[in-house]
């Protein structure tokens, strides 16, 4: 669904205004808590900033299992940006309670982690939408064929035939069309031992398909490893992140 103008215009609009509010405001609280006037103006962009960056990540990752980081990431900015805008609301005027100083201290230092963790996840999430994309990560699975008829190299590759004999030379041209077939060969058991493979990994397939479970899910599911699932997850649901 596509967004009108009016409606984007509307949003951006009111998340202007929102955040202008909430920076005086985050500043205000900053200055109180003892940050000098360059540091005060600078808190308020750290946490409403990170805001930012972690909704921007909730969006981008699509269904990679690192979006659960990044939606803790969101809740905890929200939080504290919440949090700082009441107690600004709230604290009588002048120097705040020194605990309230530590915390509004804290802040910078823990946002820088988290961002840097971020960072790292969001290459992660690059490197594996990258791999599934590759071109020997298809996950495309050709189709068995589905004739259970004989042809004639299966005929020739198998071990045994029946052969008629001697005296029955007449009906040769008759006991031509009933060869039955002893044993497989090594090959026919080799393409069967392949099939649970296919079954595997269209499973595999099936629950992505379905977007239940997310890849960590869907190896355990199956049994096969999560490096696995990745490589065959759908290129259109990794390009998503």
């Amino acid at each position: 669904m596509k967004v009108t103008r009016f409606d984007a215009a509307l949003t951006y609009a009111l998340a202007a205004l929102g955040l202008w509010i909430s920076y005086t405001a985050l500043a205000d609280l900053a200055s109180r808590a003892g940050l000098g006037p360059h540091q005060a103006a600078a808190w308020p962009l750290v946490v409403d900033g990170l805001i930012l960056a972690a909704t921007r990540a909730v969006v981008t990752f699509g269904r990679h299992d690192a979006r659960r980081y990044a939606w803790t990431l969101l809740g905890c900015a929200a939080a504290a940006s919440i949090v700082g805008n009441a107690a600004h609301a709230l604290l009588p005027a002048g120097r705040v309670h020194p605990g309230i100083a530590a915390v509004v201290a804290v802040v910078p230092p823990v946002a820088a982690l988290a961002m840097t963790h971020l960072a790292v996840v969001r290459a992660r999430v690059r490197q594996d939408a990258e791999q599934a994309d590759a071109p020997g990560a298809s996950p495309q699975v050709d189709a068995a064929p589905s004739s259970d008829a004989p042809s004639l190299d299966d005929a020739t590759h198998n071990s045994e035939l029946i052969v008629a004999p001697a005296d029955d030379a007449p009906n040769s041209s008759a006991l031509a069309q009933l060869v039955a077939v002893a044993a497989p060969t090594d090959a026919t058991e080799s393409e069967t031992d392949a099939r649970p493979d296919v079954d595997v990994r269209q499973r595999v397939l099936d629950l992505f398909a379905e977007g239940k479970l997310s890849g960590r899910a869907i190896a355990q599911e199956v049994g096969v490893s999560e490096s696995t699932v990745r490589r065959w997850k759908p290129a259109k649901d990794a390009a998503a992140a």
